[in-house]
């Protein structure tokens, strides 16, 4: 697997012989790192290419991709010096994994990356600017944000209704937050759905009995088809995130339901949900400010449900399917006339 992540010589072969016998106009990047290894930008820029690059986190300066250091903000390696992701082993504790992850990364830059990629694609402002402190040109990065198809109308509002979370539990999502701030809830009849499977479960399941709390539902894993009820039993969701999550769906998704979102203050959140009118935000990492957002929601359902319904109208107006077309599209045409 080293030697794949450094040099995948299969990827190579597939795509010169994928790009022969297609004659792609242009290649879009996701995520490439480390499986597909940085073969693929060599062989774009060998065949000449022109290549749109999606960020979806922050891995070209940061080993793990979400600025964060065991648990706290860290932007050491902004500038291409990872020495310190191997000093102090960021990602998955190791200072091995941090320090190859490190040296990948560095193999990418001095090919030259930054300026041979045709369009960058941020999902908000704040990634953008992140990107051009790296160095990208800021006149290739454009902003796309995501859009949101839901296929089921959204149910009644649940003045009644319970607290969901609805993702992954993982550090970088902020649940240990999420249950501190619990435990200074006056949350009535209402519970804490935690709803997701990650490799946090099993500790937060622990600090939960620690903390002595009441009313946390671990639900685990619930498949799609299931969403809609987790939905109509809500009131409103809570995303506690910790890293710059550069467009997480969980918002637009509770909007699309109806259902307010309490969000931490970071990435797309910050930028599109506005505050008391379609949703709450909060302070990342603040315990005291997660539990006044979530009370505050409790206390007065009726505003709570009206956030919900303002956040609807603006999905429907925002964060369309035609709309996220036409934007990529404009992309895909900057690329192809550089």
């Amino acid at each position: 697997m080293p030697l794949k992540a450094w040099h995948n010589y299969r990827v190579a072969r597939d795509l010169r012989a994928l790009q022969a016998r297609e004659k792609f106009d242009l290649w879009v990047i996701q995520n490439s790192l480390p499986g597909l290894s940085p073969v693929v930008y060599q062989t774009a820029f060998s065949l000449g290419v022109p290549v749109v690059h999606y960020l979806h986190n922050f891995r070209l300066a940061c080993t793990n991709g979400f600025f964060l250091n065991h648990g706290a903000p860290c932007e050491r390696c902004l500038q291409g010096n990872f020495w310190p992701a191997f000093q102090t082993a960021c990602w998955r504790n190791s200072r091995l994994i941090s320090g190859f992850m490190g040296l990948l990364i560095r193999r990418v830059r001095h090919l030259g990356t930054f300026r041979k990629v045709h369009a960058w694609v941020a999902l908000n402002h704040q990634q953008k600017a992140k990107h051009v402190e790296m160095g990208i040109p800021a006149e290739r990065i454009h902003v796309v944000p995501h859009f949101f198809d839901s296929s089921h109308p959204p149910p009644p509002s649940n003045l009644s209704g319970d607290v969901l979370f609805l993702g992954r539990l993982s550090p970088e999502k902020g649940l240990g937050i999420l249950l501190r701030a619990w435990a200074g809830i006056r949350p009535g009849n209402r519970k804490l759905l935690i709803a997701g499977r990650g490799p946090e479960e099993s500790s937060l399941r622990a600090l939960a009995v620690s903390l002595g709390l009441k009313g946390v539902e671990f639900l685990g894993y619930q498949p799609r088809e299931k969403h809609s009820a987790l939905w109509a039993r809500s009131l409103f969701t809570v995303v506690p995130s910790l890293w710059q999550e550069p467009f997480p769906l969980s918002f637009l998704e509770s909007w699309a339901f109806q259902r307010a979102p309490v969000a931490s203050r970071l990435g797309a959140m910050a930028e599109h949900i506005s505050g008391s009118l379609d949703g709450l935000l909060v302070e990342p990492f603040s315990v005291p400010s997660l539990s006044t957002a979530i009370q505050t929601a409790i206390d007065h359902p009726e505003k709570t449900a009206q956030m919900g319904l303002a956040g609807y109208q603006k999905l429907k107006s925002s964060f369309t399917r035609d709309q996220w077309v036409n934007r990529i599209s404009s992309v895909f045409d900057a690329a192809l006339k550089i």
